[in-house]
């Protein structure tokens, strides 16, 4: 699905059974920091037919004037975003002493994907 591209992206990591451990508010607000974080390099990388076919796009629910005003804002400010999204990041790993940051890629290697 993402076209054997998964180790080229730089993408986030985050323990977020560990977070949720230490602080379960923040759990959800960090998780969707994540998701937000790591959508945009994969929009970088990747045709936009991926999301498109891959069931998860949220947007089909609203009419098409709605999605478009919607992907176009996304794509005119993902990348000042993403350096925002990952400093919200860097800063839970900071206060609650847990696992986020850049993915690690060598855990990557190897990995087949799912089927």
């Amino acid at each position: 699905m993402m076209l054997d591209k998964i180790t080229d992206i730089p993408l986030y990591e985050l323990d977020a059974m560990g977070l949720r451990a230490k602080s379960n508010r923040t759990f959800a607000l960090a998780v969707f920091a994540l998701a937000l974080h790591n959508m945009s390099p994969i929009a970088d990388y990747v045709p936009a037919k991926v999301f498109s076919q891959c069931g998860v796009d949220f947007n089909r629910w609203y009419p098409l004037p709605r999605r478009t005003l919607s992907t176009a804002r996304f794509l005119l400010s993902h990348r000042r975003d993403r350096e925002r999204h990952g400093r919200t990041l860097d800063n839970v790993r900071e206060l609650f002493d847990v696992r986020c940051g850049p993915l690690n890629r060598t855990a990557l290697v190897g990995v087949e994907p799912a089927q």
